[in-house]
């Protein structure tokens, strides 16, 4: 039983380790929208808890658009969302 408490802990442990360090290395990045690939499907937008990304509607459809850069911690949330490979994390300016 100590065993299964000690492998818990270690996961636990790399868990947080593994969080700390993604946070880290993409401290200086933030999202950005490849406007060509975007099919306005508002699946980042629902995903995004920052509040980052918003919908606009331009001549050719509505397309994602960063409204607030300055709250994007890179988290990824939306890269996994997106099907269509429009979301991509950049240097931050």
């Amino acid at each position: 039983m100590n065993t299964a408490y000690i492998i818990l802990g270690v996961v636990f442990l790399l868990w947080i380790a593994g969080s700390l360090y993604r946070r880290q290395k993409n401290r200086n990045k933030v999202i950005s929208v490849v406007e060509s690939n975007c099919s306005g499907c508002l699946r980042c937008v629902k995903r995004c808890t920052h509040h980052v990304l918003e919908m606009k509607e331009n001549e050719t459809g509505k397309r994602a658009t960063v409204k607030h850069p300055d709250r994007c911690t890179a988290c990824g949330d939306c890269l996994g969302k997106c099907r269509f490979r429009a979301l991509r994390l950049i240097e931050r300016v």
